[in-house]
Formats: structure tokens, C-alpha cells, sequence
């Protein structure tokens, strides 16, 4: 029996001041409407354009009106489930409570016979699924490594692999570009029991990454719109980085993410109104030694409660 409880916090701290929150608001709609975003997606440059953006069409940036932003995301939901298949799986978003779980996509694992590195392939991802499920802890399943024994059909390969060994919501992070998406969207169709079903109880759910600084990936968007005509919910996740793909302040790259995660939200809205999404903030600090992204360090976590105030 699955039973999945939210974790709900007994007290509730942020890191940002009202003032402080207020002026990375601010900035956020000032960088939207001066600097803009690149959209690399002509589908998506036109559904600005017709709503009244500044579209510039050869650089491929768009600029938001502040109006455009306010209006746009105020249908944004402020709740929804991600539908499990199994008495209480479902997982309900509304602000309260948070949930666990896994992490991907990786291309290399350990072999659970010979404990030797190798490429994945789908059978990792359906046995991680497998365990997944009997994981009281564990909420949701984003397929952990890649089916990468079936190439470009890897992402749909990954989402069968987790229908078939799990009864928890899935969410895929490799579904990129308007084709794979439809196919996506179908079997999420035949394993709610139609369209109708899916848009009411969506049993899978996307998560699109953002490119900092001020850019979209064109077929993680395209892929993203063709989720959210649907009713799948999608997620953007940001992750600048200070000193690199973002200034060296936190403030800076807070406004930075925040600016890619409304825009792509606003998008969303134009498509879809009402469409379901969901906010990711993960600024992070340049390792100086090596240019990466560095995670086991204090102020990526205060970006991150800070990104969860933004939200």
C-alpha cells in the first residue's frame, strides 16, 4: 500500500526581507522588459508577438511589458495534483508541504551484478523504479539514468520503464522537442484511460532546464508548449551560476533565474491558460578551480529557500 504524506514544515523561514523580496521582484520585471530573454523557438517568438511582447525576431529576444507578466501568470494555478496510480500516490501541490524525490538523469551506473561502472540502459531505470516504489520516503520518480540502449527513443524508453515498474507519478527531464512530446503525451493518455483522464489526473509531468544567463533551450520550450496544450504539468528549473552564468551576488542571480523561470512561465500562460507549472531556483557559486557548479555549499541552499520565497 502506498501511502505518500507531505512533509509540512512546523515553522516557515525565509532568507529574503519583505524589502529584499520586493527588489528582486522589481529587478526581475525590469531585466524582463529592458533586457529580455532569448526564445530560439520560432512558434514561441510568434505567440509573444501576437500577445503584445517586443519581439525581436533575428536575435531571438523577447521583452515583457509588466502588464503582460502580471496578467499572464495570474492564471497560473495556485494548486494541483500529480497523479499517482495507486491509492494514495498523488502528490498535491498547493504551497504546504514538500516531497521527496528521486534524482536523474545519469549515463553511467554501477552494475548491480558485477559493481563495475557502464553506459545505463532501460533496464536500470526499470529496476531503480522498482525500488522507488517500495521507498516509503521517496514520492515521485524521475528516472535516475538514461535508457541509452535505445538512442534518440531513450526519453520515451525511460517514462515506459517507469509506468511499468512503479504505480508512483513519473516526471521526465529528457522529453525534449514538440515530437517526442506528443508521443509522450499519448502514453501518459493510454495509461490514464484517455485524454480527458490524463488532463483531470496527469500521471506524468515534465521538468525543462533553462540556460543561463537569459536564454531558453528551443526544444526543451517546444516540448514544454506541447506539454501544456495537453494538461501535462511542466516545471522550469534555473541554475545560474555567481561569478559565471550570473553576477557574483546572490541578489543578482536570483534575479537572473527568477527572470528565465517567469518567462517561460509567461509562455505557458499564452499557450495554455491555466496550464499547470511549477518553479525551480537552484543558483549555486563558480568553483574557481575548475569552472563547475559547485552544490555541497551553504550558499546554494540559501539561494534555495530563497528561490522557494520567490516562488
Amino acid at each position: 500500500m502506498i501511502d505518500i504524506k507531505p512533509i509540512r514544515s512546523k515553522s516557515h523561514r525565509g532568507v529574503l526581507s519583505a524589502a529584499e523580496l520586493a527588489a528582486i521582484q522589481s529587478a526581475t520585471l525590469d531585466v524582463l522588459e529592458r533586457v529580455g530573454v532569448c526564445f530560439p523557438s520560432e512558434k514561441a517568438l510568434r505567440i509573444f508577438a501576437e500577445h503584445g511582447a517586443q519581439v525581436d525576431m533575428e536575435a531571438q529576444i523577447v521583452r515583457l511589458p509588466p502588464d503582460m507578466v502580471t496578467e499572464a501568470m495570474s492564471h497560473a494555478p495556485r494548486a494541483y495534483t500529480l497523479a499517482g496510480r495507486a491509492d494514495g500516490a498523488d502528490l498535491y501541490l498547493d504551497g504546504a508541504g514538500s516531497y521527496f524525490g528521486t534524482d536523474g538523469t545519469g549515463t553511467l551506473t554501477l552494475d548491480f551484478e558485477t559493481g563495475e561502472q557502464r553506459a545505463s540502459c532501460k533496464d536500470d531505470v526499470a529496476r531503480m523504479a522498482r525500488v522507488a516504489d517500495h521507498l516509503s520516503s521517496i514520492a515521485f520518480y524521475w528516472p535516475m539514468v538514461s535508457a541509452q540502449d535505445y538512442g534518440l527513443l531513450a526519453p520515451l524508453h525511460e517514462i515506459d520503464a517507469g509506468f511499468n515498474n512503479t504505480a508512483k507519478h513519473v516526471q521526465t527531464v529528457t522529453v525534449m522537442g514538440e515530437r517526442m512530446a506528443r508521443y509522450a503525451i499519448r502514453m501518459a493518455e493510454v495509461l490514464a484511460g484517455g485524454r480527458d483522464a490524463m488532463r483531470a489526473r496527469p500521471p506524468l509531468s515534465s521538468l525543462v532546464c533553462t540556460i543561463a544567463p537569459l536564454s531558453q533551450d528551443k526544444h526543451g520550450i517546444e516540448g514544454a508548449m506541447t506539454f501544456a496544450e495537453a494538461g501535462v504539468p511542466v516545471g522550469f528549473m534555473s541554475m545560474p551560476t555567481m561569478g559565471s552564468t550570473a553576477p557574483a551576488t546572490a541578489g543578482g542571480a536570483l534575479t537572473v533565474g527568477n527572470a528565465e523561470l517567469v518567462s517561460a512561465m509567461v509562455l505557458m500562460q499564452l499557450v495554455a491558460p491555466g496550464a499547470p507549472v511549477f518553479y525551480s531556483l537552484c543558483a549555486s557559486v563558480l568553483d574557481p578551480r575548475t569552472g563547475g557548479y559547485l552544490i555541497g555549499i551553504p550558499e546554494k541552499y540559501l539561494c534555495n529557500t530563497a528561490g522557494v520565497q520567490l516562488a
